[in-house]
C-alpha cells in the first residue's frame, strides 16, 4: 500500500506530464497489396498504457473533496444504472462524455418472415459516441462537420520510439 505523500507525489508528477503530453504515432508503411495507398505512410497511435480505475480514483480524489472510496461507490453504481437502462433500449446521454447504447448484430434474411432472433441475432455491440454540437458554418463540407469537446486541445507529435 502507497502512503498518501507518494500517492500525492505520483499523481502531480502525473498532472503536470499530462498536460505537456500529446497523442504519439509512428509512421508506418501500407503494406496491402492492391490497396491505392500501397507503399504510401501513415500515421498509427502509439498507446501510452492503461489508466486503472483506482488511478482515476485517486486523481479525482486529489482534485477535489471526494475521497477515493466515495468516488469508486458512485462509478460502480453508475455502470450499475448505465447497464440497467441499455439493456433496456435507452441510450444514455452523459453529458461531455458523450453517449452509450447496445444495438443489435444479426445476419441478413431474404424475407423478414424468415427472421428468428433465435437463429439470426448474432450478438450486441456496445456503442459510444462522444458528445458533439455541428458546425454552424456554412458550405456543405462544413455543415457535415461536428465538434467533439473531448477532442479539445488535443495535438499530435511523432514518437522517437519505433
Amino acid at each position: 500500500m502507497h502512503d498518501s505523500l507518494e500517492i500525492a507525489f505520483f499523481l502531480l508528477i502525473f498532472a503536470e506530464n499530462l498536460y505537456d503530453m500529446a497523442i504519439q504515432y509512428r509512421l508506418l508503411q501500407n503494406k496491402i497489396k492492391g490497396s491505392e495507398n500501397y507503399g504510401k505512410y501513415y500515421a498509427h497511435t502509439v498507446k501510452q498504457g492503461t489508466v486503472s480505475l483506482e488511478q482515476i480514483e485517486e486523481m479525482i480524489e486529489s482534485n477535489c473533496t471526494a475521497k477515493a472510496s466515495d468516488v469508486r461507490l458512485v462509478l460502480r453504481e453508475l455502470f450499475d444504472v448505465v447497464k440497467f437502462y441499455m439493456q433496456h433500449g435507452y441510450t444514455v446521454d452523459l453529458r461531455e462524455m458523450g453517449k452509450l447504447s447496445i444495438s443489435v448484430k444479426s445476419v441478413c434474411v431474404d424475407d423478414p418472415k424468415e427472421f428468428r432472433s433465435d437463429k439470426h441475432i448474432t450478438g450486441f455491440k456496445c456503442n459510444y459516441t462522444p458528445q458533439g454540437k455541428r458546425s454552424q458554418a456554412t458550405g456543405e463540407e462544413n455543415s457535415r462537420h461536428i465538434h467533439r469537446s473531448i477532442l479539445d486541445g488535443c495535438e499530435a507529435a511523432e514518437t522517437n520510439y519505433y
